[in-house]
């Protein structure tokens, strides 16, 4: 009866070992050590939206993203209430250039934390769908987490970038081309790397390739999203000479990401081969305004110095004004329920 006394207590004591042990490792910086001792606790009755988010911090701190997003969701899934494993994975999304599932997390996360807490994810959310990472920040982070952890998402998201701005002694088309198809096989519903894979494929000569490739694409077309649109208004203006069945394209790509330049610069060339000239120009005005209002240049300092003033209605004003002017409806009206809320303030 004692040895069985004894057994129950080390049992019930173990998980308690294991997270005192995940503390130590991580304040020491062994990551490593930390990451499997806080997998170890995740996997008993200890698991917690808190020790989840440990073992996101400690996977991140080796390079190993696509594990941290993943630990990340299920903090949120299991207590959906604290900020921080939002924004920490509302930052993996920003840096790996994910827009789409950036809104998707962002508003599910503006629904869940507590009201106090809802600026913290405008801002982030704001910073993921307008605020590109400069390349020299952002090229070696996505190069750490693609090697560390063989992570898909990174890879795909540093070749995007690479094809929009080459550099010497960089990967060629076809050694993009070569990887990007070692993903898709064996995740054929990875839909950046099918557009990263088609645009690369385009880019090189291939469109003959691109075309079986995006035609390929998974589900039915009421479901596909800005993805896919925009490259199938591509191809029907460039390659098929449809330009009604662009503009449709277009416009269904800019129903997600109304601040898309390259896409309105489509749509104006679509309207022009169909003659309706008014239209063009002002979709052609509109691609202007939107790198205008994009320009980092003018973008950074802006929400620099608005992010400065969160108790001020009239930066957070300034916000809902930008992103009205970018298109993003509902991001603009979030931001104008926080000013009329810090108005109120007594």
């Amino acid at each position: 009866m004692l040895a069985a006394g004894m057994g129950g207590i080390w049992w019930w004591s173990r998980p308690e070992r294991l997270r005192s042990h995940a503390i130590a490792a991580a304040k020491a910086g062994q990551w490593a050590e930390a990451l499997d001792s806080w997998r170890s606790v995740n996997a008993t009755r200890l698991a917690r939206g808190t020790t989840y988010l440990a073992e996101a911090r400690a996977a991140l701190a080796l390079g190993r993203a696509a594990e941290a997003e993943q630990a990340l969701a299920r903090a949120s899934a299991i207590d959906p209430s604290p900020l921080e494993s939002w924004r920490l994975r509302l930052e993996i999304l920003r840096l790996e250039d994910r827009p789409l599932e950036a809104q998707k997390v962002g508003w599910a996360a503006y629904e869940a934390v507590n009201p106090g807490s809802r600026r913290e994810v405008l801002e982030d959310l704001t910073l993921a769908l307008l605020a590109d990472i400069q390349d020299d920040i952002a090229n070696p982070a996505l190069t750490r987490w693609a090697d560390a952890g063989d992570d898909p998402n990174a890879r795909v998201a540093l070749f995007r970038r690479l094809a929009a701005m080459p550099r010497p002694g960089g990967l060629s088309h076809a050694e993009r081309i070569a990887e990007l198809n070692v993903i898709l096989k064996k995740d054929p519903d990875h839909l950046d790397a099918r557009e990263v894979l088609v645009t690369n494929m385009v880019a090189s000569g291939e469109s003959d390739a691109g075309r079986v490739v995006l035609d390929a694409w998974p589900g039915v077309e009421s479901t596909r999203d800005a993805r896919y649109w925009r490259l199938r208004g591509r191809w029907d203006l460039e390659f098929d000479r449809e330009p009604a069945r662009a503009v449709e394209a277009f416009r269904r790509a800019l129903t997600d990401l109304p601040h898309d330049a390259k896409t309105r610069v489509g749509l104006a060339q679509a309207l022009h081969a169909l003659g309706r000239e008014a239209e063009s120009r002002e979709e052609a005005q509109s691609a202007s305004r939107a790198r205008e209002l994009l320009d980092p240049i003018r973008l950074g300092p802006r929400l620099a110095a608005d992010f400065k003033r969160p108790e001020d209605p009239v930066a957070l004003n300034d916000l809902a004004a930008l992103c009205a002017q970018a298109g993003l409806t509902r991001l603009a009206e979030a931001w104008r329920v926080e000013a009329e809320a810090v108005h109120e303030v007594p």
